[in-house]
């Protein structure tokens, strides 16, 4: 049995060896470390100054990709059993790649994809981290999906990352026709589509570190927006999961409701928003609450709407932005 961890950076060469250190101390040491890197410093001699002492094959490439073309390229480059996908800001535990081979190894589960649910983790103890780690840890900003239920073990339509077999990752690979796209949701979707069946379970240990300003959150949930109408583009499947189809309902019947008023109505649509952001946030989170998390998230949810809107826009723009990569 044999796995390797391959993964893309941009120019958060910091981020990437605390990753690369987790990476390291891993319980079942991979075969081989794949990464792509797409920005500007070539960091390979400090990476195989790292591994020096490890069996460890790493694969470096330096070459200017979006960032599904560089996953896709790390994924032609892999020769173990099973690929392990890491991010610069994500962590890993010790027994994270243990965990997830058992899974994948399991003949009664007999799934391609596993993961784990990401713990977030601010960047300093700075009020303004803070907030922003307890906005992308929230799952009620998102609609309570399970790939962002810690507790959740079972079957599932996204996963965080994802650990692959490789020989099935190297037919359905990430989707390149278009870059800005929720890739993770997506080739999932895929894997689901084949007849393949993805995997969450809450053994498998691993964290996230967030971005510490909130005009940054802003531009994520403004790019995750625009991605996730890419993505229906693209995939020409309105509801990647459930879950969306219920959230979409929802929203139509509430905004039927408001017409039937009036549009000066719509007004109203904010505060809905904040009610049941701050509503959740007192039933959920009673034993660390901070009002101003759902306040910002209302921002960060229609900082989502808006990207996603713009996404429909401009499907008919000739030049599109090819990065995925975002600072």
């Amino acid at each position: 049995m044999s796995y390797s961890f391959f993964g893309t950076c941009f120019n958060d060469h910091k981020q990437l060896f605390d990753c690369l250190n987790s990476i390291l101390n891993q319980t079942i040491s991979p075969k081989e470390i794949i990464l792509i890197n797409s920005g500007e410093k070539n960091i390979e001699k400090e990476i195989q100054d790292k591994i020096l002492d490890k069996k460890i094959k790493l694969v470096y490439i330096q070459r200017k990709l979006s960032r599904v073309g560089a996953l896709n390229l790390a994924i032609d480059k892999s020769t173990s059993e099973f690929s392990l996908r890491f991010d610069t800001r994500s962590r890993f535990s010790k027994d994270y790649a243990e965990e997830a081979l058992k899974v994948l190894r399991d003949k009664n589960l007999n799934v391609a994809v596993v993961g784990g649910v990401p713990s977030v983790k601010s960047i300093s103890k700075n009020i303004r981290a803070i907030i922003c780690s307890e906005i992308m840890e929230r799952t009620y900003l998102y609609f309570f999906p399970k790939h962002r239920n810690k507790k959740y073990t079972g079957y599932a339509s996204s996963i965080y990352l994802g650990c692959f077999r490789t020989s099935v990752l190297k037919e359905i690979r990430f989707s390149e026709k278009k870059d800005l796209i929720s890739e993770d949701s997506l080739i999932i979707s895929n894997f689901l589509g084949n007849g393949f069946k993805a995997y969450i379970s809450s053994k498998i240990k691993l964290s996230y570190i967030c971005r510490s300003s909130f005009l940054n959150i802003l531009k994520l949930f403004n790019t995750y927006g625009y991605c996730r109408g890419n993505t229906i583009l693209l995939s020409r499947k309105l509801f990647i999961s459930k879950r969306h189809l219920y959230v979409c309902f929802s929203l139509v019947s509430i905004l039927m409701i408001l017409f039937q008023f009036s549009l000066k109505s719509l007004t109203f649509l904010p505060f809905l928003f904040i009610f049941f952001n701050i509503f959740n946030e007192l039933i959920f989170y009673r034993n660390k609450i901070n009002l101003f998390v759902p306040i910002y998230g209302t921002l960060c949810q229609f900082s989502w709407i808006l990207g996603f809107f713009w996404c429909l826009l401009t499907i008919f723009k000739s030049n599109v932005s090819k990065s995925n990569f975002i600072s």
